[in-house]
């Protein structure tokens, strides 16, 4: 007798699709933005009473670990909108063909990429 089969699907038998994907990091792109505006109430308040504190995240955020922070809520800023039309137009009856479900997909994902660098070239550019 072989191997006993599974009772329910996993990755070991289904190869993961754009959207798998897309649904695990729009749920990553939540608890990031989430915990990004934990970080901004607590930068609202530095500025609000200044002193150290206010001192402290200023040197976060200029420092290259605050940078990546802040790229990383930008592409999830970016990914979570992206993601929201497509299930906004899924609400509305749109987009369920296969087809047209890989592409918006593959849409959020590069998209919000492309929008992320864009976005930080910018500011790059406005820096220099």
């Amino acid at each position: 007798m072989g191997k006993p089969r599974p009772l329910s699907p996993h990755l070991t038998i289904y190869r993961p699709l754009i959207g798998s994907y897309t649904s695990i990091l729009h749920r990553a792109a939540s608890a990031a933005l989430l915990i990004g505006l934990v970080f901004l109430a607590v930068w609202l308040l530095a500025i609000a009473h200044g002193g150290p504190l206010f001192d402290a995240m200023s040197g976060l955020w200029g420092s290259v670990i605050g940078k990546v922070m802040l790229f990383g809520w930008t592409f999830c800023a970016f990914f979570y909108a992206a993601h929201w039309i497509r299930h906004f137009a899924w609400d509305l009856g749109y987009g369920f063909e296969l087809a047209t479900a890989r592409l918006t997909g593959r849409l959020a994902l590069f998209g919000s990429a492309a929008a992320t660098l864009l976005v930080w070239l910018y500011l790059a550019m406005r820096a220099a």
